[in-house]
């Protein structure tokens, strides 16, 4: 006999419809044919307690509810909302939160094979979970002090992902498709007065749409440049100038300079502490490379840069100041013009010394945004992937462990 459930009935006769071992998932029937050839309107659930779809042996129980229509005024005939799925999926919202979780976790091959979901398919679920989550959590802008902003690619052809992150409590805050001006603008739109006004200081590579961005809408924050990013100007810098001097001595026929910068190409842009020995062994030679030296002055102006870094405030300001001055009178060309820059810079330097901010934090979330743009490959869109990267990447709020995301939080409220 046909068990009878409110608003429900099982189609199947099984022993024990809601054992964990006899249950594969569960569908809810509605009027609308099926997008992926299954039955028509069949839409998916997670299985019975189980957390994620399991297949027995003796067969599956499915769950069917004849989704009531009503007639609207404004809308005509369209089917009901019900508490347990979104309008316009086909997914119970169970079945939606385990295939959230098992994509952040599991890659694409085990999410299709487990849940029997296109991997299109799990890219909306993704972005579904995503607003869910969002509505069920607290405004992440709300008490923004330190923030951090990058870009970070997602695809070949300079396509970029542009990230927010929260210093204090080390979390993707907001990200968005592009990068820019314009794009990092719609960070600041989405904030009230009040959350932008709670904001003191940002963080970021030297980018000029991100000076020219928060001096509109944030024009009282404290702007800190990041130290890796100004010695990888000097580094730059010093490649050009190897580059330069290379060539150089190729085109006169000069061999033994030749022969003597091939070592060096890597040991003048790591630090002294780090060279093997090889790399040591053609350090030696650095003076003598070039007729000038310009190759070794280049290198001791990058070593007095990075470490004036690490120095007290008053100590490094002079020390700044030592450096901007025998830059600029370097005569070698790149330096020269890096002095400039350097110059232009130097209160967001100072500042950077003074308050100890980096963008370590936001690097960290790079790396791990990484591993999740190669877990969503195959994504046709980036508001998918975007989807999970705040799942994986934006931290739970108001908790000490960054591991505890709030799509967890979310799971445990549902089962709740």
């Amino acid at each position: 006999r046909l068990q009878k459930m409110r608003g429900s009935r099982i189609r199947r006769r099984v022993p024990n419809p809601c054992s964990r071992s006899g249950c594969v998932h569960v569908r809810v029937c509605s009027d609308a044919p099926d997008a992926e050839g299954g039955a028509a309107g069949m839409t998916r659930a997670a299985a019975c307690g189980a957390g994620v779809a399991r297949i027995s042996a003796a067969g599956g129980v499915k769950l069917v509810a004849a989704m009531p229509r009503v007639d609207c005024p404004k809308c005509g005939v369209v089917v009901a909302r019900v508490p347990w799925a979104e309008p316009g999926s086909r997914f119970t919202k169970d079945f939606e939160a385990e295939c959230a979780w098992l994509m952040t976790v599991a890659n694409q091959r085990t999410v299709s094979g487990s849940l029997h979901v296109s991997w299109r398919t799990a890219g909306a679920v993704a972005h579904r979970v995503a607003e869910r989550v969002k509505a069920s959590m607290p405004s992440p802008f709300d008490g923004l002090h330190a923030i951090g902003v990058d870009e970070t690619s997602h695809r070949k052809g300079h396509t970029y992902l542009t990230v927010v992150v929260d210093h204090e409590r080390h979390r993707v805050t907001w990200d968005h498709d592009g990068y820019g001006r314009d794009v990092f603008g719609l960070f600041f739109q989405a904030l009230t007065p009040e959350q932008r006004a709670s904001i003191r200081l940002v963080t970021g590579d030297g980018a000029r749409w991100i000076d020219s961005c928060v001096d509109r809408w944030c024009p009282n924050v404290e702007r800190v440049l990041d130290g890796f990013h100004i010695v990888s100007w000097m580094s730059d810098a010093l490649d050009k100038v190897r580059k330069r001097l290379w060539n150089q001595a190729r085109r006169d026929g000069d061999e033994k300079s030749v022969k003597r910068m091939r070592g060096v190409k890597y040991a003048v842009l790591k630090n002294p502490g780090d060279l093997t020995d090889r790399q040591s062994e053609a350090f030696g030679n650095l003076q003598d490379t070039d007729p000038k030296g310009q190759l070794y002055r280049a290198w001791q102006l990058k070593e007095l840069l990075r470490t004036l870094l690490k120095h007290p405030l008053e100590q490094a300001r002079a020390e700044l100041n030592h450096w901007v001055f025998r830059a600029s009178h370097s005569r070698i060309p790149e330096i020269v013009e890096l002095a400039k820059k350097i110059r232009r810079r130097r209160p967001d330097i100072l500042r950077t010394i003074q308050l100890g901010y980096s963008n370590a934090r936001l690097e960290a979330s790079d790396n791990r945004i990484k591993v999740t743009i190669r877990m969503a490959y195959g994504f046709h869109h980036a508001n998918s992937l975007i989807a999970l990267v705040m799942l994986r990447c934006a931290g739970n709020h108001g908790a000490s462990d960054n591991r505890d995301t709030p799509l967890l939080t979310y799971r445990r409220s549902m089962v709740l």
